[in-house]
């Protein structure tokens, strides 16, 4: 829009000194507003729809009736009330997360994904929703330490295209048999059969699989690694550009944090802070 060269009149009666200039500048402002509120208001019009994988207890699984639950479940569904709109969910396939993202399938993934360079290229983030570390999981008694010496020809399990897999591919594929099945429901699977050595996992997933009855046999091995080795931070991803919807789940979370509410999921699945 180009500005006129003939001054305004200072009284507030008036515009412009050139007749129907003051409308054409209000309608182009309600244009550039209408514009700028598109993003928020796409979102708003109708249901926040969430996908996750539903195979990550106790973060996103599904219970005995078939319903997806978990924190990440719960928590989604407290962000939409302090959006104050609903919540539809999808599970879907780790590995099939992002790219039904990007084709508009869904409009977030809540399903406990860390923030790596390589999917930051294709998907916005927003602030981290809780902090975990990983650890290596094993036979309780195997006496393994998660050194390279110890784990020499040993297979090893993390989930396909996890950040722990990357690790473990990038630490020990020269020296181990790295093994990626699908989930880390699988992996612990693996694991309990005898047919990998360890499972390198999200401690708070390898919690869930300890106190479970097939996990009495088993115990993190080592110490947990550092986060700048394994990300440890979990994060809501959203289409990439979708900064206003970023802004808004951000400001949701803040939300929820301070009411109490994310205290409340918190407590409901682990006994300390996971924030």
């Amino acid at each position: 829009m180009k500005a006129s060269h003939h001054p305004a009149s200072t009284d507030p009666g008036r515009g412009s000194s050139l007749p129907g200039t003051s409308q054409r500048n209000r309608s182009g402002i309600v244009l550039i507003l209408v514009f700028m509120l598109l993003p928020i208001l796409a979102h708003g019009a109708g249901p926040l729809r969430v996908a996750t994988e539903g195979a990550y207890p106790p973060f996103n699984y599904l219970d005995e009736q078939g319903r997806l639950t978990g924190f990440d479940v719960d928590l989604a569904r407290a962000l939409c009330a302090a959006l104050e709109t609903e919540c539809t969910f999808t599970a879907v396939p780790w590995e099939e997360l992002i790219p039904r993202l990007e084709s508009g399938e869904y409009d977030v993934i809540v399903a406990s994904m860390a923030r790596t360079p390589e999917r930051e290229q294709r998907v916005d983030f927003t602030e981290h929703y809780y902090r975990s570390r990983s650890a290596f999981v094993a036979r309780s008694g195997s006496g393994l330490q998660p050194d390279r010496q110890n784990l020499r020809g040993k297979r090893l399990a993390a989930p396909v295209g996890s950040v722990q897999a990357e690790y473990l591919v990038r630490r020990y594929a020269d020296i181990a048999d790295i093994v990626t099945p699908p989930t880390s429901g699988d992996a612990f699977a693996m694991l309990a059969a005898g047919e990998v050595d360890a499972v390198l996992s999200d401690s708070l997933n390898g919690l869930d699989f300890l106190d479970s009855e097939r996990g009495r046999e088993f115990d993190f091995v080592g110490d947990a690694l550092p986060p700048e080795d394994v990300s440890g931070a979990a994060h809501i991803a959203v289409r990439k550009g979708e900064l206003a919807l970023v802004k808004r789940l951000n400001r949701a979370l803040a939300r929820i944090r301070m009411e109490g509410t994310y205290d409340r999921i918190n407590h409901r699945y682990f006994p300390f802070s996971i924030y």
